[in-house]
């Protein structure tokens, strides 16, 4: 029984961080696009010199641009797409969620996505505050 009991609130954890591991993904996914267009070149590399400055014998001035290797560009987007396949593994262990019926769901994403006030959703459906945290576990621990 308490076996069954961590399993659920594993799973219920897991659900709260599930709109972390959404953001994180989203600023992953930006990151990586920015790295394949400096990987292929679209980005813009340094800034042009005007043709006076060109013909100049005088020093210009000099960009503090870091230098990358393509290779180790390769291994950084290689890392960053480990990490979003971590935080997509960690929204798929929430799978069993999606076996309850809708209104359970609805409970579910008010209660731990939305996180609106437990009162408020507990008079929606008809339950007081301690038997809506009853029933979800309830529910819960049927699928598991």
């Amino acid at each position: 029984m308490t076996k069954d009991k961590d399993r659920v609130t594993q799973l219920i954890n897991d659900f709260k961080s599930c709109k972390y591991c959404c953001k994180r993904i989203i600023e992953l996914n930006l990151r990586l696009e920015e790295m394949n267009h400096k990987i292929l070149g679209i980005s813009h590399g340094s800034h042009k010199l005007s043709s006076d400055q060109e013909k100049s014998m005088l020093p210009m001035p000099t960009y503090n641009r870091y230098y990358t290797s393509p290779l180790a560009m390769l291994y950084e987007i290689e890392m960053i797409e480990d990490e979003v396949n971590y935080y997509q593994r960690r929204i798929m262990e929430c799978k069993p969620i999606e076996l309850l019926d809708m209104k359970d769901q609805n409970i579910l994403f008010d209660l731990y996505i939305f996180r609106f006030d437990p009162y408020e959703i507990a008079e929606k459906y008809g339950y007081s505050k301690r038997g809506l945290y009853k029933h979800i576990r309830d529910e819960l621990s049927k699928i598991i």
